[in-house]
C-alpha cells in the first residue's frame, strides 16, 4: 500500500487485518466512519479504533507496517493519518453498541459502526457539546445510507435530547 496517499477505507482494512493476524479484535469508530459512509465528503485526519487489547501487542502488530507509537496514537513517516485507540466499551451517548457493520475490500475486512450508530455517534457530539460540524456529519451519513429512524428516535428520547433530534430530522432528506 502507498502510505503517502492511502485510501482511508483500505488503510482501515489493512490496520484491522494486521491486528487480526496478531489475534487483536478492533472496531473502527468516530470520524473515519463518517469519511467512509460519506464517500470522503467529510475527511477525517485519523482512524479511531476501539479494542479491549493492551497497547503493547497493538504496538508490536502495527510495527510490522512501519507505524510507531506515541502514547495511544500511532503514526507512520509517510502516512497522513494517525491511528488512535480509544477505550471500550463502544457506545453512542450513554448507550452501548454491540452490533457492527462489516466492510470488505481487496485488502481485507473491517468492522465499524453501522450507519445508524455512526449517525448517533455524531449526534451525541451535537447533543452534548453543541458541535454543529458533528450535526453536518450525521446528515452526510444519513443522505447515503438507510438509517433506522425508529431506533434513532428511541435513542434520542433516552438521551434526553428530543428537541435537538428534531433539528436533525427536519434537516434530513430521509422520510420520517
Amino acid at each position: 500500500m502507498d502510505f503517502s496517499n492511502p485510501d482511508l477505507k483500505e488503510l482501515a482494512c489493512l490496520i484491522c487485518e494486521t491486528l487480526k493476524s496478531s489475534g487483536i479484535k478492533a472496531v473502527l469508530v468516530g470520524g473515519s466512519c463518517v469519511s467512509i459512509y460519506s464517500h470522503n465528503r467529510y475527511q477525517s485526519s485519523d482512524l479511531d479504533f476501539a479494542t479491549y487489547e493492551e497497547l503493547k501487542p497493538i504496538e508490536k502488530a502495527l510495527a510490522k507496517l512501519g507505524f510507531k507509537r506515541a502514547g495511544r496514537q500511532f503514526s507512520h513517516d509517510k502516512c497522513p493519518y494517525l491511528i488512535d485507540f480509544v477505550n471500550p466499551p463502544i457506545s453512542v451517548g450513554r448507550e452501548a453498541v454491540h452490533q457492527f457493520n462489516t466492510l470488505n475490500t481487496s485488502v481485507g475486512s473491517l468492522q465499524l459502526l453501522t450507519p445508524t450508530d455512526c449517525v448517533k455517534d455524531r449526534l451525541a457530539s451535537f447533543f452534548y457539546w453543541n458541535d454543529a460540524q458533528a450535526l453536518d456529519q450525521a446528515l452526510l451519513v444519513a443522505e447515503d445510507h438507510p438509517i433506522d429512524i425508529k431506533d434513532l428516535k428511541r435513542w434520542g428520547k433516552a438521551e434526553g435530547f428530543e428537541k435537538k433530534l428534531r433539528e436533525f430530522l427536519k434537516r434530513s432528506t430521509k422520510t420520517i
